[in-house]
Order: structure tokens, then sequence, then C-alpha cells
């Protein structure tokens, strides 16, 4: 048996997830801890180092040793969370014939809120972003398009221009589980007209029309890299948030929500299978202590 190869695994598992999957810095972060802890537990406590000999039994074990430890409901769902997510990979893998994380559950608890953007924070993000060049245009255009449609990381990324029509307004997001229309804003619309002009000067041969949004080497956009773009806007625009692409999305169903939008309107917007997903932001609406700091919202 070899001594480290859980040790070896779990380095793999967070390099295909970092680099292959192309998870957030957090959830990477996430993992490495989660993970490491469970290594350490069933090295000390089990005598475990081989993936094949860890049972339902030994996992088990290892949350009730965390949980002498006080630690949260909301931790604890996230490292079981992290162990399926670990021994879902060594299965596809072939390292393990059986998942033993297969009956694990965690404590409930009712979601937290999801974190939204005040239009404060949303200028002084559009004031960090330097649009002299055809990149900053182009994140110029990610931000406005995200805070004014609500479609998600994953449909903005695989845009291409023939899906906008500027005159009215309206996109068509093929690229999720539920095609659809959206609309956009006229900041949308002008940045739109001048990332494409600029993309065109910039790339030249290279430029195609098929792929909206592009990196340096004119390729398509990574769901890592925005991510990083939007982290680092964030950060040079001091805010204090942990916010994501998907933070936009948030935003922008309890703006049209606190602004009169109904609720299957809005599901229908947002490409949302279930109305059950759209009614978190009701909270905002009816509880209105909890947009307090939110006024010029």
């Amino acid at each position: 048996m070899e001594p480290f190869l859980l040790e070896k695994l779990i380095k793999d598992f967070i390099y295909f997830e970092e680099f292959g999957d192309g998870k957030s810095l957090n959830t990477i972060k996430s993992f490495k801890k989660d993970l490491g802890q469970l290594r350490d537990y069933l090295s000390k406590k089990e005598n475990i180092n081989n993936p094949k000999d860890i049972k339902e039994m030994a996992l088990r074990g290892f949350l009730v040793e965390l949980q002498k430890e006080n630690i949260g409901k909301r931790s604890l769902n996230r490292k079981i969370s992290s162990l399926r997510t670990f021994f879902k990979y060594l299965k596809n893998q072939g390292y393990i014939e059986k998942n033993p994380t297969i009956l694990l559950t965690g404590p409930a608890f009712k979601a937290d809120l999801p974190e939204i953007l005040t239009k404060e924070e949303i200028d002084r993000i559009r004031e960090v972003i330097d649009i002299e060049k055809t990149n900053g245009i182009r994140d110029r255009l990610i931000v406005e398009l995200l805070y004014s449609s609500g479609i998600r990381t994953s449909e903005l990324l695989s845009l291409g221009e023939s899906l906008f029509d500027l005159e009215k307004r309206q996109l068509r997001v093929t690229g999720g589980k539920q095609p659809r229309i959206v609309f956009f804003s006229e900041r949308t619309r002008e940045y739109f007209k001048r990332y494409v002009e600029s993309k065109k000067k910039k790339y030249r041969e290279k430029y195609t029309a098929d792929i909206l949004f592009v990196n340096g080497s004119g390729t398509r956009l990574s769901d890592r890299s925005l991510r990083r773009i939007i982290e680092r806007y964030a950060k040079k625009a001091e805010i204090q948030k942990e916010i994501s692409p998907h933070t936009f999305r948030h935003t922008f169903g309890v703006y049209m929500l606190t602004h009169g939008m109904g609720l299957m309107h809005l599901q229908e917007l947002m490409g949302h299978v279930s109305v059950e997903s759209t009614k978190i932001y009701e909270e905002f609406v009816n509880k209105p202590k909890i947009l307090k700091g939110y006024n010029n919202y």
C-alpha cells in the first residue's frame, strides 16, 4: 500500500477542480481545508491511507469528530459537500468501486439570503474599470450586461454577437437550461458597440462574431478568468463583500422585485425552472429592514 496514496489523490483532485473544472479560489481553499482534515483524521484515527479502505462508518466518525469541535451547521454541510465531490471524482476515475458518501446527510438549516450589491457599490466597480483599452471596455460591458439582464455566467460566456437585437435592446439566451429573451440597458448597448468596434481593430484576422467575450489571445473567455476579473475589480473598488459574477444575477433579481416586477415574470426572465428558486428574492421585499443600506438601490 502506497503510504501517501490518499494525499496524492487529494492533490490530483484539487488540480482537476482548479484547472480542469475552473472552480473559484474560495472553493479550492475549502476543498484543501476539508480534505486535509479528512486525510489527517483517517491517518491518525483510522490508520487509512488507501481510498479503497474508506467506508461510510469511517466518514461518519470524521463528522462526529468535527461536531465535537462545535462546528456550525453550514460549515458541516460544506464539508460533506466537499467529501461527496471528492469521492465522486474517485469513483469516476476508477479509484474506488463504491461511493461511501451516498447516504451521508448533513443538518438542516435555512439558507442564507444571497449577497447583493448596492447601486453605490456597482458605481464604484464601474469607476475602477479602465475603459481606454479593449479588455476594459469588455469588462465594463460584462458588468453592465450581468447587472441589467440577470443572465447566468455560463450563458454570458456562451454569447455570440448575433444574439443581440440592439434596436429593441433584447438578447436571445440560448446557452442555459431555459432558452429565453431577456432585456438589457442603454449602457449595455453603448458598451456593446464600443467593444465590438475595439475588438475588431485589436484582433483583426482572429476576430469572430461567434464569440462575444474573448481573452487576450482572442479565444473564448473562461469561467475562471471571469471570476478573477470580477474579484479583481471588487478588491480595487474596496468592496468588503465576497462577490462573484453570480452576485450580479442576485442583484438583478432583487432589483426587479423591489421595483414592482411580478414573481412569475421574474422567473421567466431569470430562466428558473421552478418558481421556488425565484422566491428567495421575496425576502428582500417582505422584510424591508433587510434592505437597510440599500436605499439608493
